[in-house]
């Protein structure tokens, strides 16, 4: 994988470097959370095509809870490593060998040699849904393609997730890679096909640029 550690996310740059990029967090429009092949998958190839020659398209900004879980972000990332007693590097964005495929984590884990060994995920929810979560059974199936799907851009095996609310009890798991992962792939690779076909359709009807390599 490339990273890219000096773009800050949600910035300019990073939004024009996402631009025609499948992205884990919306990899739930590839594959659902039990398996099943998505009936959006054909919608979000026409988005990603349409965003990398529209120059005044602007990606959701998000809400007021958006914003929230931002501004607690850095808190809760520090929360994370002190928990833990891991090294976390934070980064803008990840791109896959593939050069098509990407993510960007809340934090990449660094091991005692240096090298990345895992990533995380990091929420920081309304009270009632970090409660849920708590209540829950693992991790959440609404970030099950997001968090599988890192691990498949990355090539990582270990994604670690950790929902925080500032004087709650914290909910942590670790998420290793399974047959889920491995299905997932098997879908962003059949999805990439279809993805660089329906482009290279497009190109002459558009005139735009060549698809991101």
């Amino acid at each position: 994988m490339k990273v890219f550690k000096d773009i800050e996310q949600g910035t300019p740059e990073w939004l024009n470097l996402r631009k025609g990029h499948p992205t884990a967090s919306r990899f739930s429009e590839v594959l659902t959370a039990t398996g099943k092949l998505s009936k959006q998958a054909q919608g979000y190839i026409c988005e990603l095509i349409g965003e990398t020659f529209c120059p005044e398209f602007e990606y959701w900004k998000g809400n007021a809870y958006t914003e929230r879980g931002k501004e607690l972000e850095a808190e809760a990332r520090d929360a994370f490593a002190t928990h833990t007693g891991l090294k976390v590097e934070q980064v803008g964005f990840c791109l896959a060998d593939d050069g098509l495929l990407g993510c960007s984590p809340d934090g990449l884990i660094v091991g005692s040699d240096g090298q990345y060994v895992a990533g995380v995920e990091i929420k920081c929810p309304t009270p009632k849904t970090h409660v849920a979560y708590m209540l829950g059974d693992g991790l959440p199936d609404e970030y099950r393609q997001q968090v599988h799907g890192s691990m498949v851009v990355t090539g990582l095996s270990e994604w670690h997730f950790w929902s925080y609310f500032p004087n709650m009890m914290h909910v942590y798991v670790i998420v290793r890679r399974d047959d889920y992962t491995e299905a997932l792939a098997a879908s962003l690779a059949a999805f990439v096909k279809d993805y660089r076909a329906a482009y290279d359709l497009a190109v002459p009807r558009l005139r735009i640029g060549p698809p991101p390599s």
